[in-house]
């Protein structure tokens, strides 16, 4: 493993120090995982991380999880559970599933769309009512043989007879609209469902598998975890609860690429390398 500093220093080693510099733990994680250089220069050329790296890159964690580090420490050394298959299954299937189209503008669309249907139906119904009463103002007209009355009802009524043609038109459009829309509605209803049910299994999946690693890790880990507390009884870190387990985990792993240490549970970034049996970046 190999350090590039902004300063041009190049340090080596299973174990690097780089507590004297100018760089934080999430800088480091993000150089360790990156093959090129930051905007200021740090790079850490390294074994790309593997499976469960990402749960353990920085010890100590903010929030230790036994059941999660140790789920991360069996992944990284290749372990399966029997729900695998399952979890495959279930991830496909979520992957295969359509990104939720039911926006905002798509529900507004709908509401739109439902006031433009009921506006239509009711200018048709309004106009439906002017043609009865004028064709009935036409008959009365005809029978009284008043003509000229007859003729200018006759005309209003070829008028308002277009205008019911034309809002019809526009209703059955709006109704097409609206069964579209509502139809993709429903679609999107049913694909949201389906989402959460899904996610709802494969989460109930990933724990069974994560509590099935731990139980299978769980005596190894309270060894290794008994064997880290008697190495740092005199260590003022070794009594931060989270920080002995998670290193326990670390030590457990099968990593690749380097772990980032911001305890100073060991005296140096080498002996830490060489007792959890990984590479080691301290800061």
């Amino acid at each position: 493993m190999k350090a590039g500093l902004p300063d041009g220093t190049t340090i080596r080693g299973r174990g690097i120090d780089l507590s004297a510099f100018d760089v934080d733990a999430d800088s480091v994680v993000d150089a360790i995982r990156c093959s090129t250089a930051d905007q200021r220069g740090l790079h850490i050329d390294c074994p790309d991380p593997g499976p469960g790296h990402d749960r353990l890159a920085v010890v100590p964690v903010p929030s230790f999880s036994r059941s999660h580090a140790l789920a991360a420490v069996g992944r990284s050394r290749g372990l399966t559970t029997p729900v695998d298959d399952e979890l495959d299954r279930i991830e496909t299937r979520l992957a295969d599933i359509e990104p939720d189209t039911d926006t905002d503008e798509s529900l507004e669309a709908l509401r739109a769309a439902r006031r433009r249907l009921a506006t239509a139906g009711a200018d048709e119904d309004r106009l439906r009512e002017q043609v009865a009463t004028l064709r009935g103002q036409l008959n009365a007209h005809r029978d009284a043989g008043d003509e000229d009355a007859a003729a200018a009802v006759k005309a209003e009524l070829v008028e308002t007879t277009t205008k019911l043609s034309e809002v019809s038109t526009e209703r059955i459009a709006a109704e097409q609209r609206l069964s579209t829309l509502e139809r993709d509605a429903r679609r999107s209803r049913d694909t949201r469902e389906e989402r959460l049910r899904l996610q709802d299994a494969l989460d109930n999946r990933r724990r069974e598998a994560r509590q099935y690693l731990a139980d299978t890790l769980e005596p190894e880990f309270e060894s290794t975890v008994r064997e880290l507390r008697k190495r740092g009884a005199d260590v003022a870190d070794s009594r931060a609860e989270h920080v002995v387990p998670t290193l326990a985990a670390v030590k457990l792993a099968d990593f690749c690429a380097p772990v980032v240490l911001t305890t100073r549970f060991f005296t140096d970034a080498s002996t830490a390398a060489r007792v959890l049996e990984t590479l080691v970046i301290r800061v």
